[in-house]
């Protein structure tokens, strides 16, 4: 699997849990994905005000099945 096709598996598991589990659902949306390392990648939601981010550290099987095995919150005010 080359790495255009394992990003999107991963963009793809990590959308999925935004999707399911981030309650706020105001603000401007998802700014930006960011990968913070191989297995470490940020979603920024915009609010008013702040971002919300939810890190996510994410295995991926040789299958492109994609564990997410944490998820951390944090807030960044402007």
């Amino acid at each position: 699997m080359d790495a255009i096709r394992q990003s999107v598996c991963i963009y793809q598991a990590i959308l999925a849990d935004v999707d399911k589990h981030y309650t706020m659902r105001g603000g401007g949306g998802i700014g930006r994905i960011v990968q913070n390392s191989t297995s470490s990648y940020s979603v920024h939601l915009l609010q008013e005000g702040r971002e919300d981010v939810r890190t996510y550290d994410v295995r991926l099987a040789p299958d492109g099945k994609v564990t997410i095995t944490a998820v951390t919150e944090s807030t960044v005010r402007h």
